[in-house]
């Protein structure tokens, strides 16, 4: 497919979804993207396919309070590209404010349901099966993409932490009031979700650092002199990234270097992803702001 190499901005597909992005600082960038657009036009033209015009949206990402492109509109087969605050994509909500609220109530709504569906249909069955099911066909939902959207507030962390503990009353059978959930999460031995979801973003990292996972990312730098080890970290530590908002800060990388620099050294050095897994799982990962 040569699409990418037809347009100037950048491009990502997936089957049949093609998304097109570039950053506005000025009215000059909004051209560019309007070329592009026109260049798909041609490219569709060339190998008869086609784009629907009332299929595709304009989704800015911003959280300026005077935008560079606050009223630029996009044609696309002289159809105005609808302009909307969120939209899907490969299964994940984006909102244009970069919020995660709204996937993560989704996110909620979608395996409550799931949740309710096993309890309907497994009340009878073992605590293994409904183990089983739990980890099969809920867990999965809870944890899809995590490592992009892991929430960070407590609201929103114990919002999805709520899942579990259902399913924790679900799978024993226990829904008195009376009952600890604690209890039993721990005779489940069940990991909570937030660190599930540190270990998925960790392994992610690790996945970035040896050529695993296709993720570019300018600003993954060792620290300098990295070699030098000191008393409290390993010498694969990374440059942390300054952040001025809350959204950066603990978005994936500035959020997963400080936890990667936490590590230990035995972790940091594991000759295969399968032991890095294996050795993250043994390690309970301390607060990277102490």
């Amino acid at each position: 497919n040569d699409l990418p190499q037809r347009v100037s901005s950048t491009s990502r597909l997936f089957a049949d979804d093609t998304a097109v992005h570039r950053v506005i600082t000025c009215p000059a960038d909004s051209s560019k993207l309007q070329e592009d657009l026109k260049k798909l036009e041609d490219w569709e033209q060339e190998w008869d396919m086609a784009f629907h015009p009332d299929k595709c949206l304009q989704l800015p990402f911003t959280r300026a309070r005077k935008p560079a492109n606050a009223h630029t509109s996009y044609t696309l087969h002289r159809h105005t590209l609808a302009r909307v605050p969120s939209a899907k994509s490969l299964g994940i909500t984006l909102q244009s404010d970069l919020s995660w609220r709204l996937h993560i109530d989704n996110t909620y709504s979608k395996a409550n349901k799931m949740l309710g569906f096993l309890r309907r249909n497994l009340r009878i069955c073992s605590s293994k099966t409904k183990e089983l099911a739990y980890k099969s066909l809920v867990r999965p939902i809870v944890e899809y993409a995590s490592c992009v959207w892991d929430p960070y507030t407590n609201q929103d962390v114990d919002k999805i932490e709520k899942i579990q503990r259902r399913a924790a009353r679900f799978v024993l059978n226990r829904h008195r009031n009376t009952s600890s959930v604690s209890d039993m999460l721990e005779e489940l031995q069940w990991t909570s979700l937030q660190d599930r979801r540190r270990s998925i973003r960790l392994t992610m990292l690790y996945k970035i650092q040896h050529g695993l996972a296709h993720v570019r990312c300018d600003d993954l730098k060792p620290l300098p002199n990295n070699n030098r080890r000191s008393r409290r970290g390993h010498n694969q530590q990374l440059q942390r990234i300054n952040c001025r908002t809350n959204y950066r800060l603990n978005s994936f990388f500035p959020r997963t270097i400080r936890e990667w620099n936490s590590l230990q050294e035995d972790i940091v050095q594991s000759p295969s992803l399968a032991t890095f897994a294996s050795r993250l799982s043994r390690q309970s990962c301390p607060d990277p702001r102490h």
